[in-house]
């Protein structure tokens, strides 16, 4: 094995890695030896099938499984020799796979900057003093009374209206034809852009029940979604069944129904938890000041290869948020694709943290136990509901254990930075502006 390292960058390493044909014949041996033992063909006896006639039938296949064995293997081999750790799991490019003169391929990957953090004791950072009106405990009733409602079918009319949730049929189609996840047969739409991409809104409203409609869209030729961007779509729609949200009257019943004495009791919870969630916040933004004011203090290069990561997890957070409030599945990560330009700063930040924070967690001796790991585990475990078999499945992987390990490292890091700073509590009313310039 030939190993060569290209630094390309400050943190970018391209590896080279070439195997001789010896090398190569080994594992091709190896691998037609096994072939041999488990297949059967006609005339030979199993066992006995000569490996011309296996080069034959199976050599594309037995190639390709030898180089992608091979590639595997050498890869961390070379890596462990030169002594790198990749940020992110390397891109490979094979630039020669002619097995019978050599293989020769690339891994191209960042690796983690060398930091010292400085500057991150005793620094001022405010808290914002919690305030929770009536009017917020209002609002939160009127949550509530949302998440209770029921929908009841209209009688008095057959037009539809902006707000209504109909059942209906779905097809958009191009020259004719079905658009792939654009066709629905009888499912429930709320008939609002917030809820439907596309304008499919517009296509709605206006339509009466048991009468198709035909209505054609013109989008533009800078549309996220690429393959109606510069076309006409011309949508059918037929609506069955009209529905209006019922919603239930906040008094004393309705909180009996929700397991309180009278909606006085209610209100009381309500405040409570909307204080708890405000003091949760006013703590998180006091950690993130605080992460904010040493990501100034501590300028460095953040890999590429890892805030492409950190954005690629952004947008499925995002497309699964937006499935799970009811987007169809390609609108969510249609609109979790148009926000890319925000999602790449935030996942910039975030990369930029975590260098940070695991370089103050080095640099003061954090460590995190097998025992505080399983304890956290074992309390998701109990709190997971009916999802626990899932959860301790998922935390049985040695890999999400590592994950896991990590995460908690941080947070004790953070916890210290915290203890080390001054907190500077803000009077109610008063900004973090004025009590930074104080």
């Amino acid at each position: 094995m030939n190993i060569n390292v290209e630094n390309t960058s400050a943190l970018r390493r391209k590896l080279t890695v070439e195997l001789e044909p010896v090398e190569i014949k080994r594992e091709l041996d190896k691998a037609y030896g096994e072939l041999r033992r488990t297949v059967q063909l006609k005339g030979f006896r199993p066992g006995h099938a000569p490996q011309k006639l296996l080069e034959r039938f199976f050599g594309d296949r037995v190639r390709s499984d030898v180089i992608q064995r091979l590639v595997r293997e050498y890869t961390e081999k070379a890596l462990e020799e030169q002594n790198l750790k990749p940020m992110v799991a390397p891109e490979i490019i094979t630039e020669e796979s002619d097995l019978s003169k050599a293989l020769r391929f690339s891994a191209v990957f960042d690796v983690r900057p060398e930091l010292q953090v400085k500057d991150y004791e005793g620094l001022k950072v405010p808290r914002a003093a919690v305030e929770i009106s009536d009017s917020d405990v209002e609002a939160a009733l009127e949550r509530i009374r949302e998440r209770h409602a029921t929908l009841k079918k209209v009688e008095d009319r057959k037009t539809v209206e902006s707000g209504d949730f109909v059942l209906a049929e779905l097809d958009g189609q191009l020259d004719g034809k079905s658009l792939p996840g654009l066709k629905a047969e009888d499912r429930l739409f709320e008939v609002s852009s917030k809820t439907l991409a596309h304008g499919i809104d517009e296509v709605l409203i206006g339509a009466e029940v048991g009468r198709a409609v035909t209505r054609t869209r013109n989008y533009p030729a800078d549309y996220a979604e690429k393959e109606i961007a510069g076309k006409s779509v011309e949508w059918h729609a037929t609506v069955k069944e009209i529905f209006r949200r019922d919603l239930p009257t906040i008094d004393d019943e309705f909180a009996k129904d929700q397991g309180y004495q009278d909606l006085g009791e209610l209100r009381t919870k309500v405040k409570s938890q909307l204080v708890e969630q405000a003091e949760r916040e006013a703590e998180n933004r006091v950690r993130q000041g605080l992460l904010d004011l040493i990501i100034e203090r501590n300028p460095f290069d953040v890999p590429e290869s890892l805030i492409d990561r950190e954005q690629r997890a952004l947008e499925a957070e995002l497309a699964a948020t937006l499935e799970a409030s009811g987007v169809p599945h390609e609108q969510a990560h249609a609109r979790a694709h148009e926000n890319a330009g925000e999602l790449r700063t935030r996942a910039e930040k975030r990369a930029r943290t975590m260098l940070l924070v695991d370089a103050i967690a080095n640099q003061e001796n954090v460590t995190v136990s097998e025992e505080d790991v399983a304890e956290r585990i074992a309390r998701m475990v109990r709190e997971a509901g009916r999802d626990r078999e899932r959860v301790a499945q998922f935390y049985g992987e040695e890999e999400r254990r590592a994950e896991l390990r990590d995460a908690m490292r941080r947070e004790k890091a953070i916890d210290l930075v915290m203890n080390r700073a001054q907190i500077e509590n803000q009077a109610a009313g008063e900004s973090a502006a004025s009590a930074s310039s104080e």
